[in-house]
């Protein structure tokens, strides 16, 4: 049981979970707090929408998604990973490549149930989620331009979840960090193959992306510029939190060391609970603190399961 664990959590990534688990309630709370219009300064919001049961089913459902859909991409990556990653489950033989397919399929299909039925979400942002799950694993190896469908599955996932107890429409503030998030997977994505290819040009784009939330927060300050000076501060704090990580890990992979691009990835992959963070700033500081935590959580557990 435990061996099968193990490999059920490696296929998983379960050390991506707490991005996941930030990434909906982050979006959530957005969403249904704040102004339908840019115009109006956010108000702290008293969490008087929150729902215990509909967060768990938000919270199961996304997690189990996401180990679907990683759980599948080493499925369809069997022939790939012989060769380039034997140790890997399916290539070292501790799991058969059927059973990946079906243990797969099962999560997407009980993720897709738990979110629709469960916590209410938008079918439409739902299919959407799943739809680009599959397209991404499918074609990731073979088209440049997957790493575009990788961050528009952060992109749906935050819709989805931005949708949750039959939330109607979508707020401007929720689009626009979540296309920030959007950026922000693409350009993990472009500086490791950039810096893998010593393509200065997508490397160099690609570090504008990772500044992203913290030039997208200054911007909110500069342009909300009533904002009290409690949220001020909180949004400053945070705001440097991800933009040291950015910088950190773009100085690890720079190095060039063997693995310096895997440990600067798992870096900024973690990273993501600090965007997510820097955007509650504005709307609900008490979340600050969870979200935080969720961020030592994705790190500690890189140190047992790969993030990549």
């Amino acid at each position: 049981m435990r061996h099968y664990l193990n490999n059920a959590f490696t296929l998983a990534r379960v050390s991506n979970l707490p991005t996941v688990w930030t990434n909906v309630l982050v979006a959530w709370t957005i969403n249904a707090t704040a102004s339908r219009t840019l115009k109006i300064i956010p108000e702290i919001s008293d969490l008087d929408f929150f729902s215990w049961s509909v967060f768990a089913f938000l919270f199961l459902g996304s997690s189990v998604v996401y180990a679907g859909g990683c759980t599948l991409n080493d499925a369809f990556d069997k022939k790939f990973d012989l060769k380039h990653n034997p140790t890997r489950p399916i290539p070292s033989g501790s799991i058969s490549s059927k059973q990946v397919w079906i243990v797969g399929i099962t999560e997407l299909i009980i993720g897709t149930a738990l979110l629709l039925a469960g916590a209410g979400c938008n079918p439409v942002w739902v299919i959407a989620l799943i739809g680009a799950v599959l397209f991404y694993d499918i074609i990731h190896k073979k088209w440049v331009g997957g790493i575009i469908v990788m961050g528009l599955c952060r992109l749906f996932l935050w819709l989805t979840a931005a949708s949750s107890s039959g939330i109607s429409g979508i707020a401007p503030q929720t689009w626009i960090w979540g296309i920030v998030l959007t950026g922000y997977i693409i350009g993990i994505s472009l500086f490791a193959r950039g810096e893998s290819k010593k393509e200065e040009t997508p490397k160099q784009f690609s570090i504008l992306l990772l500044f992203g939330a913290p030039l997208t927060a200054l911007a909110g300050l500069v342009y909300w510029n009533q904002l009290d000076p409690v949220r001020v501060f909180l949004v400053n704090i945070v705001g440097l939190l991800i933009g040291w990580i950015a910088y950190s890990s773009v100085m690890i992979m720079k190095e060039q060391k063997k693995g310096a691009i895997g440990l600067g990835v798992s870096r900024l992959l973690a990273g993501i609970c600090a965007i997510d963070a820097t955007a509650i700033c504005f709307y609900s500081p008490i979340l600050i603190t969870p979200v935080l935590c969720c961020l030592s959580v994705a790190v500690l557990m890189q140190k047992k399961f790969a993030a990549t």
